[in-house]
């Protein structure tokens, strides 16, 4: 069985690491992989599995977007589109595997092929208003399987009316995670002082990810606190607005940008509590890396969260009021509320690709047979 796995950016975001934790471990399976991404993404070029990847990697200037509007009036698709169709006859595919919903034009091109495909949903209802109406229902209501990364993701879909939905919740690999650099060492680089308490956030610097809500709750939390932001900053004019208050404010909020994955937990590992200030958020992987990293866990009940965080593992907060959420990191990190950090690291270990993978398998074999 051949699956062609089609996905973005080939970046470090989390539905696509856990694409790579999907395909590695299929090696040695009845099924053979394929990737192609939309663009050239770093983590893809530094992770290669043992899998055929393809990449478009166009630069789309100026130049270029008039070339592909030219292209499209001729022939009635994209460059992109026709180079994946190309890519299809070569390769031969069973199955196209759409990972997010952010690609419904490939849904398309796969009902032309007469090719079946699957949905890989890592996403909730903001992101749907980015879609186009007719885009989301034509792929949708013709997807043979909608993947869920989360039960509240699968009920979004359930309220819609949809019965082919599969619930697989985001997993990592452990097997990844390794601490190369004493903490207090990069506290230290950074100009944090060892008796503060550092809370860390990760990801792209994205409104739905509500790095607008660092300095208001900044100003309620005692002066030793330290909000930092692993992760892309977007450079809009949002970020000129935080940047700006950060400074006239001389508040302790630290943007460290992305980092490789050389780096990357070394950076994780610097704080004392992971903060999720999403307004949405499916299910984020990080929260299950900082939980493996025995960080104990507050933010809004802004989706996922609420499915793996229990009794002993931190807080989640009702709603969007930063009094609220001040007074449970607070809680947090008085001590008020207590943390369990073998039950931290026990719960992550539940979401690990060695104890989700053979669920996964599962549903390819029951769902491709014909």
């Amino acid at each position: 069985m051949k699956i062609l796995f089609l996905t973005p950016t080939g970046g470090r975001t989390g539905s696509e690491m856990m694409l790579w934790y999907l395909i590695k471990a299929l090696a040695g399976s009845a099924f053979e992989a394929f990737v192609f991404s939309r663009k050239a993404g770093t983590f893809f070029a530094q992770n290669p599995p043992t899998v055929h990847t393809y990449s478009y990697g166009t630069k789309r200037g100026f130049l270029f977007q008039i070339y592909e509007g030219v292209y499209y009036k001729i022939f009635g698709r994209s460059p992109e589109e026709a180079h994946l169709e190309r890519l299809h006859g070569r390769i031969k595919p069973d199955i196209w595997y759409l990972n997010t919903i952010t690609m419904p034009q490939f849904a398309v091109l796969a009902q032309k092929l007469g090719v079946p495909y699957f949905v890989h949903a890592h996403e909730l209802v903001s992101l749907y208003d980015e879609l186009k109406y007719p885009e989301m229902k034509n792929m949708l209501e013709n997807a043979k399987y909608i993947v869920c990364c989360s039960a509240i993701v699968e009920k979004r879909f359930r309220q819609m009316g949809f019965i082919n939905t599969i619930l697989q919740y985001e997993f990592i690999d452990t097997r990844a995670i390794e601490i190369k650099t004493d903490r207090h060492k990069i506290r230290q680089q950074l100009g944090i002082g060892q008796d503060a308490f550092v809370w860390l956030m990760s990801g792209t610097m994205a409104l739905r990810k509500g790095y607008d809500f660092v300095p208001d709750l900044l100003e309620k939390l005692p002066k030793n606190v330290y909000v930092v932001w692993l992760g892309d900053s977007r450079q809009t004019g949002l970020n000129y607005y935080l940047d700006q208050r950060v400074r006239n404010e001389n508040l302790n909020f630290v943007e460290l940008g992305a980092k490789d994955q050389a780096d990357y937990y070394d950076y994780l590992n610097i704080c004392d509590g992971f903060l999720l200030l999403a307004r949405e958020d499916p299910y984020p992987l990080v929260m299950i890396e900082a939980a493996y990293l025995q960080k104990p866990i507050v933010g809004f009940n802004s989706g996922g969260i609420e499915e793996f965080v229990q009794t002993g593992m931190g807080a989640v907060v009702e709603g969007f009021g930063l009094n609220d959420l001040a007074a449970a990191m607070m809680a947090v990190s008085d001590g008020k509320t207590p943390v369990d950090v073998k039950k931290l690291r026990e719960r992550s270990l539940e979401f690990d690709v060695s104890n989700q993978i053979d669920h996964w398998k599962d549903i390819l074999k029951r769902t491709t047979q014909p």
